[in-house]
């Protein structure tokens, strides 16, 4: 059973923060899924990844692509049917209990100005936590990320 790793956005937007995780999920030579809510565009998440930093690389696509198989980042609304290494939740999209068993790694990544989301990661880490599941607490400290 992997860990939980909870990301918590206090100082920078996640359009900055999350390159910078998926850089380090890609150096651990993991393939990526980031599940969004299905609100949550993922059009424009996908650009805002491409664009990136000049530094980074980080190819990758929707979950319904024609060659999906050939990018380590997909972006999808729900569980991928093929599963990935590390499985990235963000805009309150659902975790469900055997995505823990299912991935290598999880990070939610949740915004302190938004109340539902804040109230979302509660709720996930309090049921986590009650399942026996590893949980860890990332904070931003200085534009670092510093466990807690």
């Amino acid at each position: 059973m992997s860990e939980v790793f909870f990301y918590h956005l206090t100082q920078t937007p996640l359009e900055v923060a999350l390159p910078k995780i998926l850089e380090r999920a890609l150096s651990a030579d993991w393939s990526i899924e980031i599940r969004a809510n299905v609100n949550t565009s993922l059009e424009d998440m996908s650009n805002s990844i491409w664009k990136g930093s000049e530094e980074s690389f980080l190819p990758n696509c929707l979950e319904n692509h024609e060659d999906v198989q050939d990018y380590p980042i997909v972006l999808s609304n729900s569980p991928l049917k093929k599963l990935r290494d590390c499985l990235i939740v963000v805009d309150q999209a659902e975790l469900q209990e055997n995505d823990v068993e299912n991935h290598k790694r999880v990070c939610l990544i949740f915004d302190a100005k938004n109340e539902a989301q804040l109230s979302n990661a509660r709720k996930s880490w309090k049921s986590l936590s009650e399942a026996g599941v590893n949980t860890v607490y990332w904070a931003e400290s200085q534009g670092k990320w510093v466990r807690k």
